[in-house]
């Protein structure tokens, strides 16, 4: 993948991730809870979070499924039905509970630390649910909030990060201070089709991006690894993201994650783009067609300065999908008239010589078996090569 920017060119290098593709989920890649709880009573959620029974894989597509229906389950899994729980040192209950919905989440089974995070996903239309894609960890907890939706909210997204000690999560505003962290507003809808979120996370900030443009840049060292998450969790009346569902909803809502990538700036450890799961006799899927969306807000909090973002272009990223088919994929606020993609043989014949498209675009080289191929991408005077055999 690379990063055209219009006062550099930064190439960021698949490590590992996931496209969904077969027909189960990866249990030796993921988990289907926080290892600690199957739900967070702090916010007073109402789902439970089922042993994979709301997780469903089919066309490239994981769905997160949530659900009404009430349940008496265990909020930690390995204590017994009358232990207590408690919230700090206030009691909050029994571990055996009820709750009235059951929803999915996934949690990674091993710790990441630095990199760009990346998922491609849609959420439904019904109101009261909150999914969000999130990296959780450290003792005590770090986390970075990349996204945390509200489904009634469909253009807006809550940018977040919640540093060890309180005091860090400060930012300072006139004469006085605010935790950093809040909703940002853009045109578009994330109910239209698939929209992809991005999080570049170094040791001394935090971007955030929508369809390749960034929306929210927070400074500070957040060093601790950290798994990471995505999840529909549903809101209560009386909790965090609230309001929750409507009273007479009877039914299940579905949050669909089409992929989610790993990449790091580091080469050394980086996997090839083909899925492990994918079998090489299976009609590859065709691209879901991403959204396009314009950032509106624009606070020195969140956004920073306009000069952070002066020099900003696109993400373009090239990936595998067996059968001789590759996925190009351009993100970004605007794509310049002049740049092109282009294709050549080994011998150097160009196969193809084209303007840049927004979204995803599709690559067939099945008349080009096991031949060298050399993809060159150019933008902002820039040019990036890439050499492979089409496979």
């Amino acid at each position: 993948m690379w990063q055209f920017n219009k006062d550099s060119l930064i190439t960021w290098h698949y490590q590992e991730g996931d496209e969904f593709n077969g027909n189960a989920i990866n249990k030796n890649y993921w988990g289907d809870w926080f290892g600690w709880a199957r739900s967070i009573s702090s916010n007073k959620e109402q789902q439970y979070y089922s042993k994979w029974k709301n997780h469903f894989v089919k066309d490239g597509i994981l769905t997160l499924t949530a659900k009404r229906e009430d349940l008496n389950e265990r909020y930690v899994d390995w204590m017994g039905d009358n232990d207590t729980i408690f919230n700090g040192k206030k009691f909050d209950g029994l571990n055996k509970r009820n709750f009235t919905y059951s929803a999915g989440l996934i949690q990674s089974l091993k710790d990441f630390q630095y990199g760009y995070f990346e998922i491609k996903f849609k959420i439904p239309e019904e109101g009261g649910f909150w999914p969000a894609f999130w990296l959780y960890g450290a003792t005590p907890n770090e986390e970075i909030d990349w996204m945390e939706l509200k489904t009634e909210k469909p253009n807006e997204i809550h940018v977040g990060r919640h540093a060890q000690y309180r005091k860090d999560n400060y930012v300072p505003v006139f004469l006085g201070k605010k935790v950093w962290g809040d909703w940002v507003k853009f045109k578009g809808s994330l109910n239209d089709g698939y929209n992809i979120i991005s999080g570049e996370w170094t040791a001394t900030s935090l971007k955030y991006y929508l369809n390749g443009e960034c929306i929210a840049i927070a400074k500070g060292n957040m060093n601790h690894p950290k798994k990471l998450v995505a999840n529909i969790a549903v809101s209560s009346d009386n909790g965090s993201f609230k309001p929750g569902p409507r009273n007479d909803f009877k039914d299940s809502v579905n949050f669909e994650i089409d992929y989610i990538r790993v990449w790091t700036r580091n080469d050394l450890g980086a996997q090839k783009t083909r899925n492990q799961n994918y079998n090489i006799e299976e009609t590859v899927i065709g691209p879901k067609e991403i959204s396009r969306s314009t950032l509106v807000s624009r606070s020195k909090i969140h956004y920073g300065k306009a000069e952070l973002h002066k020099n900003e272009g696109l993400m373009v990223s090239f990936f595998s999908q067996g059968n001789f088919k590759y996925h190009l994929t351009v993100l970004g606020k605007e794509i310049p008239k002049d740049t092109k993609l282009i294709l050549q043989d080994e011998k150097g014949k160009i196969i193809l010589d084209e303007i840049l498209k927004y979204g995803t675009n599709v690559l067939d080289l099945y008349k080009y078996p096991s031949k060298e191929i050399n993809l060159t991408i150019e933008a902002f005077g820039k040019k990036a090569s890439y050499k492979f055999k089409a496979s």
